[in-house]
C-alpha cells in the first residue's frame, strides 16, 4: 500500500501577529528602560531635569550640617590655577557637566568634591534671581590674593572666585562691600567648585570657579555679622554660569 504523504500544516495568522507584537513589545520595553535610565543619570541636561521635575522625582540640592559633609579635597588658588587654567573647552564641558551632575545627584562620587580655600578680595556683588543657578540669595564676586613670600603682600592672582549665597536674609548682600577680604576654608565653609570657567587676560590664562556652600549654618561676615544659609528649593541647570559678565580688560598702555 503506498505511503500516505502528510503535508505541512499552516501556521495560523494570528500566531504572526502574536509574535510580532511581543517583539515590538520587548522593544519597546527595553528602549523606555534605557531612555529612563539615560535621563535619570543626567539631571545637568535642561530637558531632562524638566522632566524629571513635571515627575516630582528630582532631588533638592544638597545641604548638610558640618558633621555631616563629604570628604573632599582642598585646594587654595595656586593649586585650583594648576588644576584647572590648562584646560581646553571641550575638557572644561566635560569637567563642569560631571561637577553639575554629581551635584544635582546628591554628590555620590567623593572624588568630583573640590573644596575652595583662601583669601580673597571682593570686587562685586549681585542678587540671584529666577532663571539664575539659585531663585533667592545673591553672588559675590572675589579675586584670589595670594602672598607669594613671607617678605611680600598679598597680590592679585589670576583666579577668580563667584561665591553663590543661598539664602532668605538677602538684605545681607549689603554686607560684601568692594574691597573687603573674605578667608574661606573647608571648614567651616565647605564650599565646592560647581563650574571652571576660563578667560584670557592679557597673555594669562584665568580661571573663573563658581562655589557653592553645601553646609547649611550661620555665615559670618567680619566679626559679628551672621546671616542663615538655606537649601534651595531646586537649583536650575539651563542657568547661565558663571553668573557674572566678564571683568573688563585693562586698555594697553
Amino acid at each position: 500500500m503506498p505511503k500516505e504523504i502528510q503535508k505541512p500544516t499552516r501556521r495560523k495568522a494570528h500566531f504572526y501577529w502574536w509574535t510580532l507584537a511581543n517583539t515590538v513589545a520587548a522593544c519597546v520595553a527595553v528602549l523606555s528602560w534605557v531612555l529612563t535610565l539615560h535621563v535619570f543619570g543626567h539631571p545637568e541636561i535642561p530637558r531632562y531635569h524638566r522632566i524629571i521635575e513635571r515627575l516630582g522625582l528630582a532631588k533638592p540640592p544638597p545641604g548638610f550640617q558640618l558633621q555631616d559633609a563629604p570628604a573632599g579635597e582642598s585646594a587654595d588658588p595656586r593649586a585650583l590655577y594648576r588644576r584647572y587654567a590648562a584646560l581646553d573647552g571641550a575638557a572644561l564641558q566635560r569637567l563642569n557637566r560631571a561637577l553639575l551632575r554629581n551635584y544635582l545627584t546628591g554628590l555620590g562620587e567623593a572624588n568630583l568634591i573640590q573644596y575652595i580655600e583662601g583669601d580673597l578680595e571682593i570686587i562685586r556683588t549681585r542678587e540671584l534671581q529666577p532663571g539664575d543657578l539659585f531663585p533667592k540669595g545673591f553672588a559675590v564676586r572675589a579675586r584670589a590674593m595670594v602672598q607669594p613670600d613671607e617678605f611680600s603682600e598679598p597680590a592679585p592672582w589670576p583666579v577668580i572666585i563667584d561665591y553663590l549665597f543661598p539664602t532668605p536674609e538677602e538684605s545681607a548682600r549689603s554686607w560684601f562691600r568692594a574691597g573687603d577680604r573674605l578667608k574661606v576654608s573647608k571648614v567651616p565653609n565647605c564650599a565646592m567648585v560647581l563650574n571652571v570657567a576660563r578667560e584670557i587676560e592679557g597673555d594669562t590664562p584665568r580661571v573663573v570657579i563658581t562655589a557653592v556652600p553645601i553646609v547649611m549654618s550661620e555665615y559670618l561676615v567680619g566679626e559679628s555679622q551672621k546671616f542663615k544659609l538655606a537649601t534651595p528649593d531646586r537649583a536650575d541647570p539651563s542657568a547661565t554660569l558663571p553668573v557674572f559678565d566678564p571683568e573688563p580688560q585693562a586698555p594697553e598702555s
